[in-house]
């Protein structure tokens, strides 16, 4: 199973890398007044990178409460 898994994570890293080369073409990013050239496989990495980060932030916030909560009843 785990190399049924390995194969599996490989292909898709190669499709993922295939699409972000054939799709490299640059997009005009603005904020405010700020206009930025940027590739789209940068604008797809960069909006997946801080999704992970402000999901798994947000998870442990979540499972922290969870838990002070808890030990909180257990002790009243």
């Amino acid at each position: 199973m785990r190399m049924f898994s390995f194969v599996f994570l490989i292909a898709l890293v190669a499709i993922l890398g295939l699409l972000a080369f054939e799709n490299n073409r640059l997009t005009t990013v603005t904020a405010w007044n700020w206009n930025w050239e940027v590739p789209i496989p940068v604008i797809v990495a960069t909006v997946y990178v801080l999704g992970m980060l402000t999901g798994g932030m947000l998870l442990s916030a979540v499972r922290r409460s969870w838990y002070r909560t808890v030990e909180m009843n257990r002790v009243g």
